[in-house]
C-alpha cells in the first residue's frame, strides 16, 4: 500500500544559536501542526535539535548530507541542490526559516499535476533584487518524480552559458539569470527545457515573504495577509528569507514560542 503521507523534507544546518533554535522549533511545530506525518531533516556539521514532544507528533529523521564539488562554493549549491538532487522519494520541501499556517495536504494532493513545482519570487516594494520579471524562489519545492530533480542536468544547463568554476572572476549578476544560488540555476534549467514550474493552483500565499505579510490571530489560529502588493493575497506559508527574519521585523508567531517552545 502506497505511503500517502505528507513528506517535508527540510534543511537544518544552524549553530547552536536561541533565536536560531527558536526559529526551528517554530517551523517543526507549524509543519507538522499543518499535516506534516514524516520530516526529513539534512543538515551538514550542525545537527539540529529536536524537541521530544516533536518526535512523538511525527516520525523525524536528522540525515548528515554531504558537500558535492559542483565548482561552486556556496551552501546552497554544494549541499542544498546536491542533496536535495539525491532523495528518492517524493516530497516538499520547506526552507527551515518559514513557519506554516495552513494545511500542508492541500499541496501534496497536487503533487502528481507536475514532477517538479515551484513558486515565482514576489516583487517586494523595498528589495530591488525582486524588482525584475518573475523568477524561482526554491523555497518551497513540490518533488513527485525524484528522477526529474537530476543535478547532473542542471548544472550542465549553467555551466554551458557560463561555468560555475568561473565564480571567482565572474560577477554573480553575470553567472546567474536572477538572484539566488540554487533558485537561480534550477531557473535557467527549466527555461533551457521550456519547462513551467508553476501550478495554477499553488500561488504565491504558499511561499510569501515575511516582509509584505501582515500575521494576526483569528479564531482558528494565526491567519495572514500580504499588504502593499500589486495584488495583495491571503498567506499559507510565510518566509523569513535574507533580511526578513523573524526577529527582525518582530513576527508575533515567532515571539510567541519563547526560547524553549509555545507559551
Amino acid at each position: 500500500m502506497a505511503d500517502e503521507r505528507v513528506k517535508v523534507v527540510s534543511i537544518m544546518n544552524y549553530p547552536p544559536e536561541p533565536k536560531l533554535r527558536q526559529m526551528c522549533y517554530a517551523f517543526l511545530d507549524t509543519v507538522i501542526h499543518h499535516g506534516a506525518a514524516s520530516i526529513t531533516l539534512l543538515y551538514e556539521d550542525h545537527p539540529p535539535v529536536v524537541a521530544p514532544e516533536h518526535r512523538r507528533a511525527a516520525d523525524i529523521e536528522v540525515r548528515q548530507g554531504r558537500s558535492v564539488d559542483v565548482g561552486h562554493p556556496h551552501f546552497n549549491l554544494r549541499f542544498k541542490l546536491a542533496n536535495l538532487t539525491t532523495l528518492d522519494f517524493p516530497f516538499l520541501y520547506l526552507d527551515a526559516d518559514t513557519v506554516v499556517i495552513d494545511d500542508l495536504n492541500y499541496l501534496w494532493s497536487r503533487r502528481t499535476a507536475k514532477p517538479w513545482v515551484g513558486i515565482d519570487h514576489q516583487w517586494v516594494p523595498s528589495d530591488v533584487r525582486t524588482h525584475r520579471s518573475p523568477f524561482l524562489n526554491s523555497g518551497v519545492q513540490l518533488v513527485s518524480d525524484p528522477a526529474f530533480y537530476d543535478l547532473e542536468a542542471i548544472l550542465a544547463a549553467q555551466n554551458a552559458v557560463v561555468p560555475l568554476s568561473k565564480h571567482a572572476t565572474v560577477p554573480k549578476s553575470q553567472m546567474f539569470p536572477c538572484p539566488g544560488h540554487d533558485q537561480a540555476i534550477l531557473f535557467r534549467y527549466f527555461q533551457s527545457i521550456g519547462y513551467d514550474y508553476t501550478h495554477p493552483e499553488i500561488g504565491p500565499g504558499w511561499n510569501s515573504c515575511a516582509g509584505v505579510t501582515e500575521v494576526r490571530r483569528g479564531e482558528k489560529g494565526w491567519v495572514a495577509h500580504t499588504h502593499g502588493l500589486a495584488a495583495d493575497h491571503d498567506v499559507q506559508v510565510i518566509h523569513y528569507w535574507s533580511q526578513f527574519k523573524p526577529w527582525a521585523i518582530g513576527c508575533p508567531i515567532y515571539q510567541s514560542y519563547g526560547e524553549r517552545g509555545p507559551h
